[in-house]
Parts: C-alpha cells; sequence; structure tokens
C-alpha cells in the first residue's frame, strides 16, 4: 500500500522523467524563440493543473485502479465498452518505456565516451527494461524503494543542475574570457564576444518566434507529454493507503513540483547553452550543458549519469503502474490472450455492479485479494516496450515516440473532461464526489485539448524550402504522428468490433 510520501514519488517518477533533459531542444526548435519556448511551459502547467483538477474529481468518487478506463466506462455506457477497448489499445501499445529506455542508452554511451549506433544504445535499452521489470516482478518491496530512492534522487539532481545553471550565468559562460573551465573560443563572427550566453539569449527573447501554428502545437503536445503523470496515482488507486485522502494531497504537491521544475530547468539551460547548441544538440542537450558549465572532462564523463539516474527512475515508475493498468485489462478478459496476461483470476464485483450510479454504498474494491506483484502485466509491458526499441527503423525516433504518445492523451482527456461535465450537469447521474472540479477547469482542460488535436492536421509552411507537410525534421511527413495514434486508437475500435 502506497501512502503520501510513496504516491508523491510515484507521480514525480513518471512526471519528471528524461523529459527535463531531452524535450526542451525540441520545443525551443520548433518554436524558434526563448520566450515562446518558456511560455509553453507555463500554459503546459495551467493544462495540467486543470487536468488535475478532472482526475482528482473522478479519483476521489472512483477510487479504483485502472485510471482513464473506469472513468471512460462511467460515462460511455453506450456503445458497451468501445470507450474501453480504443482506451486499452492506447494504454497497452503506448504505454510503453522506450522513449526513457532510448535517452537512457544514448546518455550511457555519451558518459563513456562510445560512438553511438543503433544497436548499441537500443541493446541497453533493452537491458534497462529488462532489469527494472525483473525488479518489479520478483522483489516487488525493492522497486518500490527504487521509486522512492530515484524519485529524491532525482529531485536532487534538478536543484544541482538548476543551481549550475545560475552559477554559470553569473559567472558570464560564453563570454570571451570567462574562467569556467571548458570555455568555448568556437563562436560566430555574429555574435558579440563581450556578451555571455545568458546576456545573449535574454536580450531579445521574441526574436525568431515562429508563425506556424502546427509548430506551435506539436511544442506544446510535447510539454502536456511531460506532465502527463499527474494522473499516474490514479491508475494504482487500489494500491494506495486512504486514496481520497492521499490523492487530494498528493497530486497538488507533485505537479506543484514538476512545474517549478520543469520551468527552472529551461531557464538554467538557457543561462549556459547558447541558441544554436540548444537546437543542434537534440537529445543530448544536457550534455552540452554540463560541458559548458564544468568543463569537457566532468560535462562528458561524470554528470551525465544524472540523466541516466533520471531516465531508470521515470521507466520504473511507469512499469509499476503500466503493470496494473495490464493486470485489471486482463482480470475482466478484455485483452487478447486475457488468461495469458491476468497473474490471478478477477474476483471483482461486475463492470454493471461498478457502473450503478444510483448506489450510495461503496462496493468492494476489485483486486482487494490480489497479488500486490503483476508480473504478467510487467511481461507485457516489457514485451511492448522491447519491441518498440528493436524494431523501428534507424533515424530519430525520440521526438516522434513522443509525438504519438502524446496525441491520443489529449483525445482521451476531451472524452474525460467533456464526460465529466454531463456528469456534473446531468442531475438524473447523480454524481457525487468529495473533490468536485470547477467548471472553468474542466472547460479549460476539454478546450486546449481539442486545439491541440486540430492544430497538427494543419501542415506547416517552411520559408525559403517551398516544402509543406514536412514535420520537424526528424523525415517524417506532418501528418504522421496524429495518424498514427489514432490508428492505434482505432485499432481498439476494430477489436471491440470482433470482440
Amino acid at each position: 500500500k502506497l501512502g503520501v510520501l510513496s504516491t508523491i514519488n510515484v507521480i514525480l517518477g513518471k512526471t519528471l522523467g528524461v523529459s527535463a533533459y531531452t524535450v526542451p531542444s525540441a520545443i525551443f526548435e520548433g518554436v524558434g524563440s526563448v520566450g515562446m519556448a518558456l511560455s509553453l511551459w507555463i500554459i503546459g502547467a495551467i493544462i495540467s493543473f486543470c487536468g488535475m483538477a478532472v482526475y482528482l474529481d473522478l479519483g476521489t468518487a472512483m477510487p479504483k485502479s485502472g485510471g482513464e478506463r473506469v472513468y471512460l466506462e462511467r460515462i460511455f455506457r453506450k456503445p458497451y465498452m468501445l470507450a474501453t477497448f480504443m482506451f486499452m489499445s492506447y494504454a497497452v501499445l503506448l504505454g510503453f518505456s522506450t522513449p526513457n529506455a532510448i535517452v537512457l542508452g544514448d546518455y550511457v554511451l555519451y558518459a563513456l565516451g562510445i560512438q553511438r549506433n543503433r544497436w548499441n544504445v537500443r541493446a541497453i535499452a533493452v537491458l534497462a527494461v529488462s532489469v527494472l521489470c525483473y525488479i518489479h516482478a520478483r522483489h516487488p518491496k525493492l522497486g518500490l524503494k527504487l521509486i522512492n530512492i530515484l524519485g529524491v534522487g532525482k529531485l536532487v539532481i534538478l536543484v544541482i543542475v538548476i543551481l549550475s545553471g545560475i552559477a554559470g550565468g553569473l559567472m558570464g559562460v560564453g563570454r570571451l574570457g570567462a574562467v569556467l573551465e571548458g570555455r568555448r573560443f568556437d563562436v560566430p563572427f555574429s555574435v558579440d564576444p563581450t556578451l555571455s550566453t545568458a546576456q545573449r539569449n535574454f536580450s531579445n527573447i521574441w526574436a525568431g518566434s515562429s508563425m506556424q501554428p502546427y509548430d506551435y502545437a506539436t511544442a506544446l503536445l510535447k510539454v502536456v507529454y511531460c506532465f502527463r503523470g499527474y494522473s499516474t496515482a490514479n491508475q494504482v488507486l487500489s494500491d494506495v493507503k486512504n486514496p481520497v485522502r492521499t490523492l487530494k494531497v498528493a497530486a497538488p504537491v507533485a505537479l506543484g513540483v514538476a512545474s517549478l521544475s520543469y520551468l527552472a530547468i529551461n531557464i538554467a539551460f538557457f543561462l549556459v547553452v547558447d541558441k544554436a547548441d540548444f537546437k543542434s544538440s537534440g537529445i543530448v542537450v544536457a550534455g552540452t550543458f554540463f560541458c559548458n558549465v564544468f568543463g569537457q572532462s566532468v560535462g562528458t564523463h561524470i554528470l551525465p549519469l544524472f540523466v541516466v539516474i533520471s531516465a531508470a527512475g521515470n521507466i520504473a515508475a511507469t512499469s509499476f503502474s503500466q503493470a496494473r493498468v495490464n493486470e485489471e485489462l486482463a482480470k475482466d478478459g478484455l485483452l487478447p490472450g486475457s488468461k495469458l496476461w491476468a497473474t490471478k483470476p478477477s474476483t471483482a464485483v461486475s463492470l454493471d455492479q461498478l457502473n450503478e450510479p444510483f448506489k450510495k454504498t461503496r462496493l468492494p474494491l476489485p483486486g482487494s485479494d490480489t497479488p500486490t506483484t503483476p508480473s504478467r502485466g510487467l511481461l507485457l509491458h516489457w514485451l511492448v516496450s522491447a519491441s518498440v526499441i528493436v524494431l523501428p527503423p534507424p533515424g530519430r525516433i525520440y521526438n516522434f515516440l513522443v509525438d504519438i504518445g502524446g496525441y491520443p492523451v489529449s483525445a482521451i482527456s476531451v472524452a474525460v473532461s467533456l464526460g465529466l461535465w454531463y456528469l456534473h450537469a446531468t442531475p438524473s447521474e447523480r454524481w457525487s464526489s468529495p473533490h468536485p472540479a470547477n467548471c472553468i477547469s474542466i472547460v479549460v482542460f476539454a478546450a486546449s485539448n481539442c486545439v491541440l488535436l486540430v492544430f497538427p492536421w494543419i501542415p506547416p509552411q517552411r520559408s525559403g524550402t517551398g516544402e509543406q507537410g514536412q514535420g520537424e525534421g526528424d523525415g517524417f511527413p506532418s501528418y504522421a504522428y496524429p495518424a498514427t495514434a489514432l490508428a492505434v486508437l482505432g485499432s481498439g475500435a476494430v477489436y471491440w468490433g470482433w470482440w
């Protein structure tokens, strides 16, 4: 059973992963200016707090493991179970640990000074997922301790990075004659050598801002994807002690810490890393940051291990929560080959009982006598994650994986928020929650996610190239990730028809 601290760490473990070090470069490359990049992180935090209010309303009213699956079943009763199957396709096929595992492999090789290629990065990624899933399956207490230790460790590392960025900005990193070890002298002639990197980056923060809606929608999707861990505790509420009280305390604290951390670490990067390097560094921008502040030797070989720790913490938290989602789906006979993926047959009450809106007494929670280690749910999570690591062709797939993971989140968020609005507005539903969301939060959350669903379909116009419809430079057309994400959700509808 998870207490308040463990629940906070589970949320932070999913929310504050390697995305704090890898996504900022892609966001800045998309929107083009320091001011717009920082603004999107603030907007993303506001949207996430509105989403947290929605999930607090639903989670405290129905404190059962499963997250969105439970809420969609309660809201969308007809067509019977269609929403559940569409959510299941997203949860199982896109609930992987692959992006964090790939970054872990990249930074391990970066720290060791080994040339990165397609297979050595992926081999380390598969090994990391395998080890952490095995620990959760065979040593669950150790797995929970790892989540707590790595969660605290990630916060300490974030503080170190933020303070290092402030120190670097005050000491004038990037200025000619800077005293820090590892000072770069190969700056272009167009750059004023008398100004530090911080002065150059923050002198005109809106210069270079993109005019393409696609760029902002894609960048904001990445930001929302980084924050999406605020609902992680809703997926494992059956494993939370006093879930209503714990969730009301843990979710706001964790999301507040995550919001401040994301904004602070972006500011720290812009204080030390020149804009041109920020765009070109990609997912190893933290390596450039460390080299600029601490010098080539320490920055290249030692400090990038901080990112490895953060990636491991995210994989551990994701595996913990995702395995329980898989287990709930298998116990109810929804997954293909459910008997294979269910660790123990369900003793849950029926779906109709759970969805009965007029019950005044709380029904027994499903899985109360099930084992605390969903080993077969972990096996399914491992198979999906390992497959997505190994099978894709070579290239820059990290941003693409983040995008296809974020787009269905917006679709589900629209369905859940509008559904909650319906429950509030329909007296016959007799909806009651210990922590109801206000109307403004519901509307803001629904409207912002509607925008994120529409704008990615507007192809960007790239000035000077004559190209239309190309995405972020990863070799994929602009419609690739929304189309792929919708295809995943559609596969759930197809399987529902067969079921």
